[in-house]
């Protein structure tokens, strides 16, 4: 396989990904904080604060993640046998 198509496939498959991985994590974090930590109730701003910085982190982490894997798998010689 040609590299440059393997390295535009393992961007945006682990782009894909990620998002996906990310969005349900997200959704389900926030879904267990509100029904049981914090409620109807104004949340704390240290809530906020690091929610804003931790989910796009791990998007990113889990992006170069997944891309690399996604990479490994493209690239990797066939064995022999």
């Amino acid at each position: 396989m040609n590299r440059g198509l393997a390295l535009l496939l393992a961007i945006v498959g682990g782009a894909a990904g990620a998002l996906s991985a990310v969005a349900a994590f997200a959704v389900t974090l926030m879904g267990i904080l509100w029904i049981f930590v914090f409620g109807d109730d104004n949340w704390p701003a240290w809530v906020e604060r690091t929610l804003n910085v931790s989910i796009p982190v791990l998007g990113l982490v889990l992006w170069a993640g997944i891309a690399w894997l996604i990479w490994r798998l493209l690239t990797a010689s066939p064995r022999a046998g």
